[in-house]
Formats: C-alpha cells, sequence, structure tokens
C-alpha cells in the first residue's frame, strides 16, 4: 500500500486547481479642473469575487482520503455540491490519474452559469479503495466570461457561488470524516466573509443626476465648496470636486474630490452607482500668512468634523438607496489633511 507522504509527493507534482480571480476594473484618474495640483488616491485593481475569495493558492490539496472505494468517493463530492445547488454535468478520467467533476450554477435566465471544475487526485490500492484520493480546491473554468458581466451580475453571481462552494466542502468534510487521512487534515477554510462593494457606497434606483445633486447638498452643508463640472450625466465615470476652505475669509483651500462609477438598468437609473473618496493628505496647502496661522493649526479638526458631517448628511438622503445586501459605510482616513508624504520605501537589495 502506497504511503500518505509518497502519495501527497505525487499529487502535488500533478499540481491542482484553485478558484479563479475574475479580471479587474482598471479605473484612470480624471484631470481635475484649474486646481492646485495633487497626489490622487489611486483605487486598487480588483474584480467583484476578489473580495469575497481570499484564498491564496494551497500547498497541499483540501483532503486526502484512505479506506473508501473510488465510487464511493465520487458520490461523496458529486452529492455534497449536489447539495449546494450545483448541477453536476460530467466527469472526467485525465491521463494522469487526476478526476475532474464538472458542475454548473444558475443564477438567473439573463446570467450564463458559473462553470466550475474539481479535482482529485484517485491514487487506489488492489482493491480499488483509494490510498489515498486527494480532494483538490475548485476552479471557475469560465472567469472570463464572468467578468465580462455587469458588476450587479457579478455580485448576485458571487453572492451564491462562493457560499454554494464553501457550503458544499463543509459536506464532504462531514461526509468522509470517517476516511480521512488523520496525518492530513481537512485544508479548507471558509471563503465567504460577506458582501462588500467593488469601490465605495453603492446605489440602486436612483437617476445620477439625483445622486449627484445629493452628495453636492451633503457636502456643501458641511462647508465644502463645490467646484462645477461639465461631465455628462450619463457618463461611466464622474468626478465631483470640492474645496475645503484653509482660511474661511480668504479663497483657496483643500482640493477635495468625489468620484462615481456607474451602471444603469433599463430605465437609466443607477444598477449600481458606486461612490468614494479621492483625495490627497499630503496635498500641499496654500500659504496661510500671519492672519491664518489659527485657520491652519485647525485645519485637520475643521475638515474631519466636516467630512463626517458631510457622510451623515449623505447617509440620511441616500441609505434607503443602498444596493441590497450593502450597507453604508465611511472609509478610513489615511493621514491627517496636511501631513509631510511619507518617505519612499527603498528597494530592498538581495
Amino acid at each position: 500500500m502506497m504511503t500518505i507522504t509518497s502519495g501527497i509527493r505525487r499529487a502535488c507534482a500533478a499540481g491542482g486547481f484553485l478558484l479563479a480571480g475574475l479580471g479587474a476594473f482598471a479605473q484612470p484618474q480624471p484631470q481635475l479642473p484649474a486646481q492646485p495640483q495633487v497626489r490622487l488616491q489611486a483605487q486598487p485593481q480588483r474584480s467583484v469575487l476578489d473580495l469575497s475569495d481570499k484564498v491564496g493558492r494551497p500547498t497541499f490539496p483540501v483532503a486526502a482520503y484512505q479506506g473508501i472505494g473510488a465510487p464511493e468517493f465520487r458520490s461523496m463530492v458529486r452529492q455534497a455540491f449536489q447539495k449546494s445547488g450545483f448541477s453536476f454535468v460530467a466527469v472526467d478520467e485525465q491521463k494522469n490519474k487526476s478526476t475532474v467533476f464538472k458542475f454548473k450554477l444558475d443564477v438567473d435566465a439573463k446570467t450564463r452559469p458559473a462553470v466550475l471544475l474539481v479535482s482529485a487526485d484517485e491514487l487506489l490500492d488492489g482493491r480499488k479503495k483509494c490510498s489515498p484520493c486527494f480532494l483538490r480546491f475548485a476552479e471557475v473554468s469560465n472567469g472570463q466570461e464572468i467578468k465580462a458581466l455587469p458588476w450587479m451580475a457579478q455580485y448576485d453571481l458571487s453572492a451564491r457561488l462562493v457560499p454554494a462552494i464553501d457550503k458544499a466542502y463543509a459536506t464532504i468534510e462531514s461526509a468522509g470524516r470517517e476516511h480521512l487521512a488523520p496525518s492530513f487534515g481537512f485544508n479548507y477554510k471558509r471563503r465567504w466573509e460577506g458582501e462588500q462593494n467593488l469601490f465605495g457606497n453603492s446605489f440602486v434606483g436612483i437617476s445620477v443626476s439625483d445622486l449627484k445633486e445629493s452628495i453636492v447638498r451633503a457636502y456643501r452643508s458641511a462647508g465644502f465648496v463645490p467646484v462645477e463640472d461639465d461631465v455628462s450625466s450619463r457618463a461611466s465615470e464622474l468626478a465631483l470636486t470640492f474645496s475645503f476652505p484653509v482660511d474661511p475669509a480668504k479663497e483657496g483651500g483643500v482640493v477635495y474630490q468625489i468620484r462615481l462609477y456607474n451602471q444603469y438598468d433599463e430605465d437609466g437609473r443607477c444598477h449600481p452607482c458606486e461612490v468614494t473618496e479621492n483625495y490627497d493628505p499630503y496635498q500641499p496647502l496654500p500659504p496661510s500668512g500671519l492672519s491664518g496661522v489659527l485657520s491652519r493649526a485647525t485645519l485637520e479638526s475643521r475638515f474631519t468634523a466636516a467630512r463626517n458631517a458631510a457622510y451623515d448628511n449623505m447617509r440620511t438622503e441616500l441609505e434607503r438607496h443602498l444596493r441590497p445586501r450593502s450597507v453604508f459605510s465611511v472609509p478610513p482616513k489615511r493621514a491627517p489633511l496636511g501631513s509631510p508624504p511619507p518617505a519612499p520605501t527603498l528597494p530592498v537589495v538581495t
């Protein structure tokens, strides 16, 4: 009988599948109007599924089973995914001793199903029992098609797909406990940690023009001065720029920007529109002069209070339009306003 250790080496050499991440939405920064030049906060590249699927590439498979017949092992895997809502499509025996299970998950009639591949390395003894059989992680084989879907479809798909995968592996862990190789363990951790938004607060069922008016009103009431823009109200990306006075008695202030990333339903309403702030806390501030020393000293506290008030105003006006399964949030501040830029990170010399 082949030992578990040698089986692990053979199985790991064969490679494994991992849940494929989707492509990222690139977010180019717009040019500000004629304002002081500032460094805008760059948004990271990411995708909807990346927000909930946080599993790194594993060194070992999910689990190793021994003493269970090959048909029973396959049945355990197939039934677990079917109980989680997947439809079984086929099982394919590869020449390298790997067995690939193919499943699909339908979300709605308008969206193509997610196709899931689950790989297993079946190393059998003379009695056709696992000695051992290695279960591996899952891969979404049509990830390129899924990443082309609108965000809302991706939100709906990932909210079902990742918890369903979690449930399937939990069922396998419970059903196969008797045959789990004790020296290996079950190497799967829950992936779904709740739904997050791609960019910022996410709204549906409101027109972009009404959303813009609500945001401008929220910030104006909090003490920010809007800078006029002439961007189309149906654009996929909008930038709303404000100035926060350093010295209330003088012109000039801190440049602050709100960005909107927009998708629309058939009626032209947000589906969704996502709102995030984008400003540089290290931006150079206008000269204060002798009369503005006190204003400069209180700038950070005034700015923080105004920012909090603006978010409170937005919450009051827009919370009823939040995308389902999302909540209103205030992003953390990176640094106090007017802070000196951090020292550049030196490259590591090896």
